[in-house]
C-alpha cells in the first residue's frame, strides 16, 4: 500500500496494525473495521485484452476452542472458501492465501466483483462443523477477490491461466468493488501529542512523556488503564493479560471464595475470600491453544495483586496483539478449563450469557532463562519461540 502521509510503498503483514513509513518516518493506525478487502492482481498477460471479474474469498486464521464433555479441544485454523454460490469456481484459495500478494482494494481497478452471498457466520459454520459449542478467537478475518478472465464461453483462471468449467455468464459481477473504506489516526498521543511507541501489530500503545496507555478500538484510539503485576525477580520483558471482571447470567462466579468451590482447588477458604472480586486474566498476546489456555489458566488460579503504572519501567512490552473481544470470547473456554465438573459445566455453557463489567491491561514480568521466559513466584515458563511463533497466528 502507499503511505498516507507522503505516498511512499509500505508492505505490511496481516497482522500489522500501524502503517510505519521508512522514508517520512511517521507512524499512522489503520482502519479495515469491520474487516480487510484484498484483491489479487491476474498475471496472465496473453489474456490483458479480456474482461476481469473478480470472485470473493472468505479467508479465516485464529484459534478454535471446542468446549466438548472434555477439556476444551483446540486447533489453529487458516482456511478460505468461496463467499459465492457459483459451481465450478475453486472451494478453496488453497495456498495462494499465504503465498501471493495481496492488495487493498481502492477505486479504479480495471473489471468488475462480484458480491458475497455467504455471511461471515455461514463461513465459520462451514469450517468448523457444527458439532458442539464452539469459540474462535485471535481470528484474522478477511475477504480477499481473486481474478478470472471472461473470454465469451470460457473462463480463465488469472494466475495459473486454467480454463474452467463455468460460464462466463453464470458470474454477475456488482456494480462497485466491495471493499472497507480505509482510515488512518495518527500514532499521538491524545494527552500530549507525543509519539505513541508499540509494536506495529499491538492493539496497546504507550506514551513515555505522560505515561499513558491507549487501545486500539472501533476506529478510535482510547484510553486504557495499564497496571502490573510487582515481582521481585529482575524482569527482561513484561507480557500483556486481559485483567477482567466478568458477570454470568446463571454461573455463580463473583468471588475468589466461589472461584476456588468451582476450580476445587485445595485451599481453605477465607473470610476475605468471600468479599475479593475474582478476575480472569486472559493472556492479550497470541500464542499456540495449548499454552494460551495453561498460561491464562495459572495466573488466573493465582489471583495476582496488580498496581498502577505511575513511571513506565525500562523493560520490553510484548505487543498486545490480541483484541478486547477476542479475550471477552476466551472466558468461555477458560470457564470450561477451570472448571472441576466439566459435565456441569458443558451443560451450563452453551445457555450461559456473560458481561463486561470492567477492564484492563495487565503486565507480568518475566526473565529470560535459555529459550524460555520465566516467571518464578507464579511458576510460570513461556517458550521464546511460541512468542514469536504467536505473531503470525
Amino acid at each position: 500500500m502507499q503511505c498516507p502521509q507522503c505516498g511512499a510503498p509500505v508492505i505490511l503483514d496481516e497482522t500489522q496494525v500501524i502503517v510505519q513509513c521508512e522514508f517520512c518516518r511517521t507512524r499512522n493506525i489503520i482502519h479495515t473495521h469491520p474487516f480487510p478487502c484484498y484483491y489479487m492482481e491476474p498475471r496472465q498477460e496473453q489474456f490483458n485484452k479480456l474482461p476481469v471479474v473478480y470472485a470473493p474469498f472468505w479467508r479465516f486464521k485464529g484459534l478454535e476452542f471446542s468446549l466438548g464433555l472434555k477439556s476444551p479441544g483446540y486447533r489453529i485454523i487458516d482456511h478460505s472458501l468461496l463467499a459465492v454460490d457459483t459451481k465450478g469456481l475453486p472451494v478453496s484459495l488453497g495456498l495462494r492465501s499465504q503465498t501471493q500478494t495481496l492488495k487493498f482494494i481502492k477505486n479504479g481497478i480495471p473489471g468488475s466483483f462480484l458480491a458475497p452471498s455467504i455471511s461471515r457466520n455461514q463461513m465459520l459454520k462451514m469450517i468448523s462443523g457444527s458439532n458442539g459449542l464452539k469459540v474462535h478467537i485471535g481470528e484474522i478475518l478477511s475477504l480477499i477477490f481473486f481474478p478470472f478472465y471472461q473470454d465469451k464461453e470460457v473462463l480463465y483462471d488469472g494466475l495459473s491461466g486454467q480454463i474452467l468449467n463455468v460460464h462466463p455468464d453464470d458470474l454477475v459481477p456488482d456494480k462497485k468493488p466491495m471493499a472497507n473504506p480505509l482510515e488512518f489516526t495518527p500514532s499521538l498521543c491524545p494527552n500530549c501529542g507525543w509519539d505513541l511507541l508499540g509494536e506495529t501489530d499491538s492493539m496497546v500503545l504507550y506514551c513515555l512523556n505522560c505515561t499513558s496507555f491507549w487501545l486500539i478500538r472501533n476506529k478510535k484510539i482510547n484510553k486504557l488503564e495499564a497496571k502490573y503485576f510487582d515481582s521481585q525477580a529482575a524482569a527482561d520483558i513484561f507480557l500483556p493479560f486481559w485483567q477482567m471482571q466478568v458477570e454470568f447470567k446463571t454461573l455463580k462466579l463473583y468471588s475468589y471464595a466461589q472461584f476456588m468451590q468451582i476450580a476445587n482447588l485445595p485451599k481453605v477458604p477465607q473470610a476475605s475470600h468471600e468479599s475479593q472480586i475474582f478476575y480472569f486474566f486472559i493472556p492479550a498476546f497470541k500464542i499456540t491453544p495449548k499454552l494460551f489456555l495453561r498460561v491464562g489458566r495459572q495466573i488466573t488460579a493465582a489471583q495476582i495483586n496488580t498496581n498502577e503504572i505511575l513511571k513506565m519501567p525500562k523493560t520490553k512490552f510484548h505487543p498486545a496483539d490480541l483484541p478486547l473481544e477476542e479475550g471477552f470470547q476466551a472466558v468461555f473456554p477458560f470457564t470450561k478449563e477451570i472448571y472441576a465438573n466439566k459435565l456441569e459445566i458443558t451443560d451450563i455453557l452453551p445457555l450461559e450469557k456473560i458481561k463486561l463489567k470492567s477492564y484492563n491491561i495487565a503486565y507480568v514480568p518475566f526473565r529470560s532463562l535459555g529459550n524460555e521466559y520465566i516467571q518464578d513466584e507464579l511458576n510460570i515458563s513461556v517458550q521464546k519461540n511460541s512468542l514469536r511463533f504467536g505473531r503470525d497466528l
